[in-house]
């Protein structure tokens, strides 16, 4: 690695080798016992012992000289790892089914889980026993009620806990990188979350009506963060995590399906979601051991909805579709609010004329309020294939084209209140594809069948 510093210039040369040799034991015990006809008890416990040893040697130099057929042969004492763990995880699930009536069905649970973790740890210069004993408990139920033959409604709620990682909480430091040293944090403590979600489903058979309701509720308590620390003079970045503030989401869905005629479909979901957290901004040039970070709030509105509108007979389908995903963010300093939005129209066709069936779908994906510039702005995608049937539909060959306008270049973002992230992944989407399948048995049992395919 070559690293470039203002007015400096730094090579590094660096190797590690890697072993982890892991022994695990498991068994578990099931009792299922029916208290009547309407209620059903059911207690699962599972013991998991492990014992797993890591073991990373590290060299590095900066010193050509010392570096032979491009690896280098100075140990790396900071770097080099050693870590012997045995855990033992008991969990104890409980869980029952209860319909008092034939309408209603109540499907409480209830999750005990112990684990006694021992770790031998040495670091660079950490050289520690760990021993952490933790007990969560994970509560739930789900509600359904069938209020008729078209109509129903669940409620559901569950509690969960998240324990980190034993290695996070201790205090080494990972100069692997000198430019972005990793640390852990004795004081990481652990999280927790809890939803709650209803959902309605009505039914108009003769007007071919399906509709959803959905409200949810997600609370997070002491979610887990990452703190970075920023020195301009050297240009090194240091990460550790941390507990922070916890936020919330509230979500609304509502998804309707019709059929119109015989022929017609016209499918809409929508969902509106508003959502609240909490983030440590960059500590910049203040290497202070006691630095208090500085918290930011981000507020999140977000609106997705996917519309299809379709023409469907023996031989044709055709489908009108607009897929929409909009998220507004504002952050306590207005300077960083955006609002990403990706909107996806299109048309897809599907023609059924035996032996031959072809499909070809075209698409203009648009996307505004990025800051990558190389992301905003229209794309025009299409992809299309032509199968041929033959020997009474026991082979198929079937010419795929993907990408026809080779503009499929797949982005992606992440927002959260302490970064912002937008990056691209370049792939091979813009090709032909051939295949050839073959049924070996055309008179197989249901559920069974053979197929070879070639490509290229």
């Amino acid at each position: 690695m070559e690293y470039l510093r203002e007015q400096r210039n730094e090579k590094l040369w660096q190797f590690y080798d890697r072993s982890e040799h892991e022994l695990v034991t498991q068994f578990g015990a099931s009792f299922d016992y029916w208290l009547g006809k309407k209620v059903y008890f059911n207690v699962f416990d599972n013991v998991r012992l492990s014992r797993t040893r890591i073991a990373r040697n590290f060299f590095s130099d900066t010193d050509e000289q010392n570096v032979a057929n491009g690896t280098p042969t100075t140990a790396d004492p900071a770097n080099t790892t050693r870590r012997l763990t045995h855990k033992w995880t008991n969990e104890l699930t409980v869980k029952s089914t209860i319909t008092p009536v034939k309408a209603l069905m109540i499907m409480p649970k209830f999750s005990w889980n112990y684990c006694r973790e021992k770790t031998d740890y040495h670091y660079g210069p950490l050289d520690t026993t760990a021993v952490r004993t933790s007990n969560t408990y994970e509560p739930s139920i789900f509600l359904k009620w069938k209020m008729s033959r078209v109509r129903n409604m669940d409620i559901a709620f569950a509690y969960n806990t998240t324990v980190p990682d034993l290695v996070s909480t201790l205090g080494y430091r990972n100069t692997i990188d000198p430019l972005h040293i990793y640390m852990g944090n004795p004081l990481l403590r652990n999280s927790h979350s809890h939803t709650t979600t209803y959902n309605y489903h009505r039914m108009w058979l003769r007007k071919q009506i399906v509709l959803g309701l959905t409200a949810s509720y997600n609370k997070d308590i002491n979610p887990e963060a990452t703190l970075y620390s920023y020195n301009s003079a050297t240009g090194v970045y240091t990460s550790k995590p941390m507990n922070v503030k916890g936020g919330d989401m509230w979500q609304f869905a509502f998804n309707y399906d019709q059929g119109i005629g015989f022929y017609f479909r016209l499918m809409n979901k929508f969902a509106l979601e508003t959502a609240k957290s909490y983030g440590f901004l960059t500590i910049v040039d203040n290497n202070a051991a006691d630095a208090q970070p500085e918290l930011n709030k981000q507020k999140r509105l977000g609106i997705n909805n996917d519309f299809e509108f379709s023409y469907e007979t023996e031989k044709l389908q055709l489908t009108l579709f607009d897929r929409l995903e909009s998220n507004r963010y504002r952050y306590d300093d207005a300077s960083y609010n955006t609002t990403p939005l990706f909107n996806s129209v299109g048309i897809s066709a599907n023609l059924h004329l035996a032996p031959f069936e072809v499909f070809v779908q075209l698409s203009d994906d648009y996307r505004s309020g990025y800051a990558t510039s190389a992301m905003n702005g229209h794309k025009l995608k299409s992809m299309a294939s032509v199968s041929w049937s033959f020997c009474k539909n026991k082979c198929m060959l079937r010419l795929f084209a993907d990408d026809i306008f080779n503009k499929d270049i797949w982005y992606e973002s992440e927002y959260s209140a302490f970064q912002r992230q937008e990056y691209s992944t370049n792939y091979i989407h813009h090709y032909l594809n051939l295949s050839f399948r073959y049924r070996l048995d055309a008179k197989a049992k249901k559920g069974k069948s053979t197929t070879i395919s070639s490509r290229r």
